[in-house]
C-alpha cells in the first residue's frame, strides 16, 4: 500500500494526506449536516480499500445523512470500470447505481 500511496501523492506527509481535498474521510461533515445528499457508497469484498467505503458511509449517516453501502462479494478494487460483460459485479454495480439515482432524482 505505501508503493500506491507515495505514487498517488508523491512527497507528501501523513499530515498533508489528512487533507480533506485529498482524503473527504477527514471532511468535517458534521458542518454540511441538513445540505449532505443521498450518498451510495460501492466496492468489492477484495478490494483492499474496502474499510474506506465501510467508514466514509457510517460517518455519512453519523453525521445526518442518508447512506447506503453496497459490498460485491470477490469485486477487487475499481471493479466498476470492467465492461459489463466481463464482470458480473460490474453489471450489478452499475443497475444498482441506475437504481439509486433513480430513485433519489428520477428519470436517470
Amino acid at each position: 500500500m505505501n508503493h500506491f500511496r507515495e505514487a498517488f501523492l508523491p512527497n507528501t506527509t501523513e499530515a498533508q494526506r489528512r487533507d480533506p481535498a485529498i482524503s473527504p474521510f477527514y471532511a468535517d461533515l458534521y458542518a454540511l449536516r441538513e445540505r449532505l445528499p443521498p450518498a451510495l457508497f460501492t466496492c468489492g469484498s477484495d478490494d483492499a480499500l474496502i474499510e474506506d467505503s465501510v467508514f466514509m458511509s457510517a460517518k455519512w449517516m453519523m453525521a445526518g445523512g442518508e447512506a447506503c453501502l453496497k459490498v460485491y462479494p470477490g469485486a477487487p478494487h475499481a471493479f466498476i470500470l470492467f465492461e459489463p460483460e466481463v464482470s458480473e459485479a460490474a453489471a450489478e454495480a452499475r443497475e444498482d447505481i441506475r437504481e439509486f439515482l433513480t430513485a433519489k432524482v428520477g428519470g436517470v
